[in-house]
């Protein structure tokens, strides 16, 4: 007994110092290969990084945006680590979230006159709502059909923003313009800056602290509840989970209606904290950059907000030191972070496999 204990622990040790070893492996070697990127097209690695670091950590503008644009990464890598978790590689966050902000921004500008406190949450509700339904889609398909989720879930990305523009444009856009109708400022969220000066003039508002309490309660239903548990179960050991009674359909269903749903509160932070309307092409591919932060930090929820950090910093840095790099080189730069992670994922967990 005392036996298996030690294995367990010293199992799980094993497994921790791994992930730890291989994010930070993965970005030293993306900071190596970007330097040398950087060296190629005759720019010094050493001033564009310094710039990004001294935009980001010492201006109170800069960290304000930057940490508007971990927002929404946060809250869609929540939603992707649960479907992770499940062993379901949603692909489809992009269309899950369109979905969800659109039908949010119509939900809050239509019960406008409701008191914030009664409204958000109905808002929330709504868009959580219809953008899970939509997340059940590749579910059924792939338990009446097996269907592959990963082809699914591409085709729906099209089918869905291909839909929202059609319904933006035909009904519920403003003349002349891809947006629908602007909220009250009455319902608008609290920006940082009303109450903390150094964010003057930056676009992060209250979703951020919503965005971290969500990251918290999502790493608390995936490891401390008997859902989370057969949900990574599942993900584990299909047929295990099976023998042992747990119904796999039922967590495919489940993990996909929450993790689409989740997606579809990204909304928030641009809808009621920034423009005050859903504008078609807002998330700029945020789905699929959620992907990476999600991987990076090995479908978890905590670690999702430091992964989350460094995306966000990377996105706002390319826009800071633009003068100096085109943005471009940023993007780059993210692709290779995602493959320093598969690299290094691979080559440290062989390590470790050896050194059993």
């Amino acid at each position: 007994m005392y036996r298996q204990t030690y294995d367990r622990s010293r199992t799980l040790r094993t497994r921790v110092w791994s992930n730890i070893i291989s994010i930070f492996l993965s970005i030293i070697t993306t900071f190596i290969i970007s330097s040398v990127l950087l060296f190629v097209i005759n720019k010094n690695p050493f001033v564009v990084f310094g710039g990004i670091f001294s935009e980001v950590f010492f201006s109170g503008y800069g960290l304000g945006q930057t940490l508007f644009k971990t927002t929404p990464l946060i809250i869609c890598g929540c939603g992707l680590a649960i479907c992770f978790h499940a062993s379901l590689f949603n692909i489809g966050a992009e269309g899950q979230l369109n979905i969800g902000a659109f039908v949010l921004s119509i939900s809050a500008y239509y019960f406008r006159d409701l008191p914030i406190f009664i409204l958000l949450p109905l808002c929330i509700i709504i868009g959580f709502f219809v953008s899970g339904i939509v997340g059940l889609i590749p579910a059924y398909i792939k338990i009446k059909k097996g269907v592959s989720e990963v082809i699914s879930t591409i085709m729906l990305n099209f089918i869905i923003l291909a839909l929202i523009n059609y319904l933006l444009l035909e009904f519920f856009a403003v003349k002349a313009s891809v947006h629908t109708q602007k909220i009250p400022d009455s319902v608008m969220l609290t920006k940082f800056s009303s109450f903390w000066g150094a964010f003057e003039g930056s676009s992060l508002n209250t979703t951020f602290i919503f965005a971290i309490a969500l990251a918290v309660i999502t790493y608390i239903f995936i490891y401390k509840t008997n859902i989370g548990y057969k949900i990574r179960a599942v993900g584990f050991n299909e047929l295990a989970s099976k023998y042992i009674g747990i119904s796999v359909n039922k967590i495919y269903l489940l993990s996909f209606f929450l993790g689409a749903g989740l997606t579809s509160l990204v909304g928030i932070n641009f809808t009621m904290g920034y423009k005050g309307y859903y504008e078609f092409g807002f998330s700029n591919n945020l789905g699929f950059t959620a992907i990476a932060v999600t991987l990076l930090a090995k479908n978890n929820p905590i670690g999702i907000i430091f992964s989350a950090f460094l995306f966000g910093m990377l996105d706002y840095g390319g826009l800071a030191v633009n003068n100096i790099v085109p943005k471009e080189i940023m993007l780059v730069v993210q692709g290779i972070i995602i493959l320093s992670i598969i690299l290094m994922d691979k080559l440290v967990g062989r390590y470790f496999l050896k050194s059993k």
